[in-house]
């Protein structure tokens, strides 16, 4: 099932939401909208999405309604979430390694990974079994093996762990590396395929899209765990 969202301008009132529902629906690809009356945001889903031309043709056909673009900055980015914790886990691991008067990536790099693994593991935890749902919609393991659904948020947590205590074990890092190499398949290979679903990295507590930015996310961790191996 594939998922788009779209701004329809126009819309005044729930008459006028009926109306395009209903239009819309003409169209058998579509199985599911969406329609929030005061914001004009429709989210529409399909197994064969219509083009946005397509869907103009038919709303021109009962009245103004028009598809604009959508406003989005940093304050309304679903990626928010991410993107501060990354920042703040940045600060705090860069202010620790400062504070003891001589700068080397090798600890600075192991402090942030525990703290990446633990943060995330954290989220994963609050609901086990609905991430276990999200991930597997993706991960190439998960996807055929439902249990690592449900162990996937405590090796998280070992590895956070490990990186607290066993930084510099080959163990740790070669974990880390075929963790992280596993996981950026699924990832790539959703992004790829332009498949909307959720990215299950903090959980299923935030609404985080697939998106380029989670194949950084993971190739990130991924030479982080390389550069320590080797």
């Amino acid at each position: 099932m594939n998922k788009k969202e779209i701004i329809i301008s126009g819309i005044s009132c729930m008459s006028c939401v009926n109306k395009i529902e209903k239009q819309l629906y003409t169209n058998t690809a579509v199985n599911k909208i969406t329609i929030d009356k005061n914001t004009g945001s429709t989210i529409l889903e399909a197994i064969d999405m219509p083009s946005e031309i397509n869907i103009q043709g038919l709303l021109s056909e009962i009245g103004d309604y028009k598809i604009g673009k959508l406003k989005k900055n940093f304050f309304s980015s679903p990626y928010k979430p991410l993107i501060l914790i990354l920042f703040y886990l940045t600060i705090v691991t860069l202010s620790i390694e400062l504070s003891s008067g001589i700068f080397l990536w090798e600890t600075w790099m192991a402090n942030f990974m525990a703290g990446f693994f633990l943060i995330f593991s954290f989220f994963k935890l609050l609901d086990i079994p609905a991430f276990a749902n999200a991930y597997q919609s993706y991960d190439i393991i998960a996807s055929r093996f439902r249990f690592y659904g449900y162990i996937y948020p405590f090796i998280e947590l070992g590895l956070g762990l490990a990186y607290i205590y066993f930084y510099d074990s080959d163990i740790t890092n070669l974990t880390t590396a075929i963790v992280m190499f596993v996981g950026l398949i699924g990832v790539s290979k959703s992004v790829i395929q332009k498949s909307m679903i959720q990215c299950a990295c903090l959980g299923t507590v935030f609404n985080l899209p697939m998106s380029y930015i989670t194949i950084i996310e993971n190739g990130i961790m991924l030479s982080m765990a390389l550069f320590m191996l080797l």
